[in-house]
């Protein structure tokens, strides 16, 4: 037989069976009572789940409940795919915050400020960034923690291209910087934003300055499963957090020639995750560029710091 007459038969075959429901994924669903069936996923909505069983090829439709928790989620990451994220409209406290400007807000213990696009899409998720201010912008003011570097943000064509929702909280009290309740505080926004706004998930980035880097690596240690990547600058951490975090993309930054915060609090950091074959990556600005406590200047305005930060996502191995 000839093997193009041959080809297009297979061809037609195949285009046929995928009319017809056939070439879905065949997998083995579990019960809520723990009996087992290999079949192939038809379709599904919200409620209800059409199935083909594989040993007689009987197609019926059942209850979604009746399947595992985990085949329901399995059936909901499908649905995603080929019908891209439900609508999801801005909740709670950011029902009609969606302006271009940067918001003042509150949240328990903190004041923050606010910024994303006006014409996000409620079908699409986006990812949110959170920055964290150095000592000498805390207050009640909502003000002083938007001076420096963060306006820059939500600007140029980088954002223009990478629409994210923003966060600028500002700490209460700098003489406890971001630590216990405020940092916790922090914490439980970024899990309301999560809730209540069209947000990814899986691109959760947080980075901070002087004061503001010792509670990025707090952060992380208090959350490690909410962050998909972050870049703290001039902090420090606890080296005995590093098992804890190691999983999480981390590009570091702090000056040599620092007078304020000590080089060493980041290179311990860093040490501590190699040796636990961490994601770190580290960029230390030596004597001869000048750099002092300014880290963020040559970091922030660094294209390729924000264009590695938005390339994470939580599970995404380099």
């Amino acid at each position: 037989m000839n093997q193009y007459p041959r080809l297009f038969l297979i061809f037609c075959l195949a285009f046929w069976s995928s009319l017809n429901g056939w070439g879905g994924e065949v997998r083995t669903w579990t019960s809520t009572d723990g009996r087992t069936l290999e079949a192939e996923f038809i379709s599904a909505s919200e409620r209800n789940l059409t199935l083909r069983r594989s040993s007689d090829g009987r197609r019926f439709t059942m209850a979604l409940a009746k399947v595992s928790a985990a085949d329901q989620e399995w059936v909901r990451e499908a649905l995603e795919a080929l019908n891209g994220p439900k609508e999801k409209k801005p909740s709670g406290i950011f029902e009609g915050r969606l302006t271009e400007e940067w918001e003042k807000m509150e949240y328990e213990s903190l004041k923050f400020r606010f910024y994303s696009e006006k014409g996000m899409n409620p079908r699409k998720r986006y990812p949110i960034l959170i920055f964290l201010h150095g000592r000498g912008s805390g207050g009640s003011d909502n003000e002083k923690q938007l001076n420096g570097m963060v306006r820059n943000f939500a600007t140029g064509r980088f954002a223009e291209k990478n629409p994210s929702f923003i966060f600028a909280p500002q700490c209460p009290d700098d003489s406890v910087g971001w630590r216990g309740d405020y940092l916790q505080d922090v914490i439980d926004l970024l899990k309301t934003a999560i809730k209540d706004l069209p947000v990814d998930e899986d691109r959760v980035y947080i980075t901070g300055l002087s004061m503001g880097g010792f509670g990025t690596w707090s952060a992380l240690a208090e959350a490690p499963d909410l962050f998909a990547a972050a870049v703290p600058v001039c902090g420090g951490g606890d080296p005995r957090t590093a098992k804890q975090i190691k999983k999480i993309p981390i590009w570091a930054h702090h000056g040599a020639a620092d007078p304020v915060v000590s080089v060493d609090f980041t290179r311990r950091m860093v040490e501590a995750l190699k040796k636990e074959n961490g994601e770190i990556k580290y960029t230390e600005y030596d004597v001869a560029s000048e750099v002092r406590h300014d880290a963020w200047t040559p970091c922030y305005s660094n294209p390729e710091v924000f264009e590695w930060i938005y390339e994470q996502r939580k599970g995404l191995k380099k």
